[in-house]
């Protein structure tokens, strides 16, 4: 008959091996901080605003929005559609733009629209934070002239928010590095320990015979050589 597992048994073998389990979690743990730390690269991130204007339009935001207040007039709706569908434009466009590819070296660059706006956010990741800050503002300001290059007087194109350099890295986050190292050691220590009492074919006394042949036991033989340390002489 083979023998039934119950979950108060599975708890059992987890409260035997308690030590072992531990012991494998923190080890997980710490092989996790020991790898993030010495073998992962550290990243810095930072990011540069630019503006993008379609034709004269606008002479700057602070300016129109000064202008249309004193004059009573609005800012016409069109006009922003127009700046908007411009700025998702060039979001391509520099990104592509071999003027652009020439100076993007050392770092990755991500160029996208900020929702509902015509600002170009400019995020450049490396692991040099100076050559994070470095690229992101040459793109920022190599930008004025790729959009002439294509758009001619069109529009144009003005920094908003340099890039500063980053005094920390973006990654890797430790921990949340550590925390998958607790959680793989966790899982890892349940499993040797459960296995361990699988392969384990030693017959324990009282009830591993009972739920092995549903037979009850009455009394036990005591094993002298082990109980008492050995057999006297």
């Amino acid at each position: 008959m083979k023998k039934q597992i119950t979950i108060a048994d599975v708890l059992k073998i987890f409260l035997q091996h308690i030590k072992l389990i531990i012991i494998v979690t923190l080890l997980g743990a710490l092989l996790a901080f020991l790898y993030v730390t010495y073998l992962v690269t550290p990243m810095y991130s930072t990011s540069a605003l630019i503006l993008v204007q379609n034709g004269n339009s606008f002479e700057s935001d602070i300016n129109k929005a000064n202008n249309s207040s004193l004059s009573g007039e609005k800012v016409n709706t069109s006009d922003i559609t127009s700046s908007q569908m411009l700025a998702n434009t060039c979001s391509t466009l520099f990104t592509v733009d071999p003027d652009m590819k020439s100076i993007i070296s050392g770092a990755t660059i991500n160029i996208s629209v900020v929702e509902d706006s015509y600002f170009l956010r400019i995020s450049s990741t490396s692991s040099d934070p100076h050559t994070a800050a470095n690229i992101a503002n040459l793109v920022a300001n190599t930008a004025p002239q790729v959009f002439k290059k294509y758009f001619g007087d069109a529009g144009k194109v003005d920094t908003v928010e340099e890039a500063n350099v980053p005094s920390s890295p973006s990654s890797p986050n430790k921990p949340k590095y550590v925390l998958i190292g607790l959680l793989v050691g966790l899982v890892l220590s349940l499993v040797i320990s459960f296995l361990l009492e699988i392969i384990d074919t030693t017959i324990k006394p009282g009830d591993d015979l009972y739920k092995m042949y549903d037979i009850p036991v009455f009394a036990e033989i005591v094993d002298f050589e082990t109980e008492g340390g050995g057999k006297k002489k």
